[in-house]
């Protein structure tokens, strides 16, 4: 059967999404996600959201930056949450 394996679940269409945006995905791969985004509305806004996010991160431009305080105020915050 052609379609036997075709169906992904939403867990793997949205690694498939979020591959996409860093490289080009298999043909069988985008298949699978093709015929999923067909089917799963919610895959389909993931994907729009996903698409306007790399968008605007790639298009960011800032000078704001943190204080060498607010820097190490982060990492000992950081810290005190990997040893719970």
């Amino acid at each position: 059967m052609i379609f036997k394996n075709t169906m992904i679940t939403c867990e793997s269409a949205t690694q498939f999404i979020s591959q996409k945006e860093e490289h080009r995905l298999s043909v069988s791969r985008r298949i699978k996600l093709f015929i999923h985004l067909a089917i799963c509305k919610f895959c389909r806004l993931f994907e729009m959201q996903n698409r306007f996010l790399i968008h605007h991160i790639k298009h960011a431009s800032t000078t704001a930056s943190l204080s060498e305080f607010e820097k190490e105020a982060l990492q000992n915050k950081i810290n005190s949450e990997l040893k719970k």
